[in-house]
């Protein structure tokens, strides 16, 4: 498995066995041997072959599908959305649903033709808000309710807050107004 991972990277980048070999720094008979399974790395220079293509060790040597972390993420959100979502009451299901729609649409024009986008950062420090401040209140939940000081000091966190995520939010509507009246 190892070597066939190795050989399929490789070639992906259009490398010769002994361009690779320069590149990790080991002979190219060394590694002609791994690729065609007749010697094995050590712990070492398997990390060093994982982390020059950006793969996780799993990838490498096990029939694990997932190339790295990211895709791991992505794997494992899907997973743990699908068992929400089936223990999910109809009526929250079919919330979270929307909600994950809406949040698909705002997103994806901007995944692959527009990565480097303003767009993004303001969505993603309006989420940021709304969870700092969910997580604040959620405070009093723990500790049987909010007590009048506790109150007092969610309320000036969020209007210390406020203003810039006003900004946020004007800086966000320029960009939709913008794109539409181009």
């Amino acid at each position: 498995m190892l070597g066939a991972r190795i050989r399929e990277l490789r070639k992906r980048k259009n490398m010769t066995l002994r361009e690779l070999a320069s590149e990790l720094g080991i002979p190219f008979t060394t590694l002609g041997n791994y690729e065609r399974g007749d010697r094995s790395p050590d712990f070492a220079t398997v990390l060093e072959i994982a982390k020059y293509f950006g793969v996780s060790m799993d990838y490498l040597t096990k029939k694990d599908e997932v190339v790295n972390y990211d895709e791991y993420q992505v794997n494992r959100y899907n997973e743990d959305f699908h068992q929400m979502l089936i223990k999910a009451e109809p009526n929250v299901k079919e919330k979270i649903l929307k909600i994950s729609d809406q949040i698909f649409s705002l997103t994806s024009e901007h995944a692959i033709d527009n990565p480097h986008n303003k767009e993004l950062d303001y969505l993603h420090e309006i989420i940021n808000f709304i969870l700092r401040m969910k997580n604040s209140f959620g405070m009093g939940i723990k500790n049987g309710g909010l007590s009048p000081s506790d109150k007092y000091e969610l309320l000036k966190l969020f209007l210390k807050e406020k203003p810039e995520i006003d900004k946020i939010f004007n800086e966000l509507f320029e960009i939709y107004i913008e794109r539409h009246i181009k």
